[in-house]
């Protein structure tokens, strides 16, 4: 974080009554809730707010406010209050006065992070090694994608475990019975090569990564096994927990017409098949990613663009989903898979 982000971080908190409920390492944490603005005296800025009006603060300097009715409305660092945006579609133009700073906040977003921070601190002892657990599971993608209620019950729910270097989390063939998140220490993950046919290491996890949602989403036994290379905390939620609080509202499904629709609307279609499934007939335009590659590719997607998530049943595109949820990618994924489909695919590639 910049020192130019710290002083108006450190402005907000000290002048804002919004903020205080905030601690230091929530505000750092939860950077997505801040579009931070610098506008030279007399530039111009076009702002919306969001579902619900969003707040617009200036921590330094003196802007003019105005709306699409033309009235204008002027607001300085000084006046210790905020401007309220106008939701979706209406806009409003902001220009600086003076040199200005300004802070525009995700209204709901900023809400619900106050929120978990309040359920945090009910659950453990501020400054407690939990309570370091508890703010890390807070702080990742899928806590801030599900409802409220969802994440208060999860974060109640999970359970520390103590692994020493070498354990075994989860294996290859064998049944899963956890969803983990790696709060202290590294791991090494190991899968079969789609080519070789042969474990390979696949990725090192460490601290914030989790793992074991294949099995649990899918209903089958562990396509990984996960072994730990120090010794180290998990923090874990039984299969029950898993799927009733994360895995129902984080994977979202669609059937194939809806499907079709949003590939038809700028989402892109996601096959996280094999190759050889890929080359027999896919979904014309789609990306190919299969699902033992997702967590190593993942960078090659477009973190701005919105994925329709595909396999042969919806069982692999479901993982695919969960896996991209956490990353703060927005995916479905198709139920039903290329069975279901009754568009015309690609043609079968030809062998050499």
């Amino acid at each position: 974080m910049s020192l130019k982000t710290t002083h108006i971080l450190k402005i907000l908190r000290e002048r804002f009554h919004a903020f205080p409920g905030l601690s230091d390492r929530c505000l750092t944490e939860s950077l997505q809730i801040f579009r931070l603005f610098d506008l030279r005296e007399g530039e111009s800025l076009r702002l919306t707010g969001g579902d619900l009006p969003d707040r617009l603060y200036v921590a330094i300097g003196r802007v003019a406010i105005t709306d699409a009715e033309g009235r204008r409305q002027e607001l300085a660092a000084a006046d210790l209050g905020y401007f309220l945006l106008p939701p979706l579609p209406a806009a409003v133009m902001v220009e600086a006065l003076d040199d200005a700073h300004l802070c525009h906040i995700d209204t709901a977003l900023a809400d619900y992070l106050l929120t978990l921070e309040q359920v945090a601190r009910s659950l453990a002892e501020p400054g407690s090694p939990r309570d370091d657990y508890l703010r890390l599971v807070r702080a990742t993608a899928p806590f801030q994608r599900i409802p409220l209620e969802n994440a208060e019950q999860a974060l109640a729910s999970l359970r520390e475990r103590s692994v020493k270097a070498g354990d075994e989390i989860v294996k290859m063939g064998k049944e899963a019975d956890a969803f983990h998140v790696i709060a202290a220490g590294r791991a090494e993950l190991w899968q079969i090569d789609d080519e070789e046919g042969i474990p390979m290491k696949a990725a090192e996890l460490g601290h914030g990564d989790a793992f074991g949602e294949d099995a649990l989403l899918t209903g089958k036994i562990s396509p990984v096994t996960v072994r730990m290379l120090q010794d180290g905390i998990l923090l874990e939620l039984t299969r029950e927990d898993f799927n009733r609080l994360l895995a129902r509202p984080l994977v979202r499904e669609v059937d194939t017409p809806v499907a079709k629709a949003m590939i038809d609307n700028q989402y892109v279609a996601l096959d996280v098949r094999l190759q050889e499934e890929f080359d027999e007939g896919h979904i014309p335009g789609a990306t190919l990613i299969p699902l033992s590659q997702l967590r190593q590719r993942a960078s090659e997607l477009d973190p701005a663009a919105r994925y329709v998530a595909y396999c042969r049943s919806g069982r692999r595109s479901a993982v695919a989903a969960f896996l991209l949820s956490q990353l703060g990618i927005d995916a479905v994924s198709m139920a039903g898979g290329v069975l279901a489909w009754s568009d015309p695919l690609t043609e079968p590639v030809p062998e050499d």
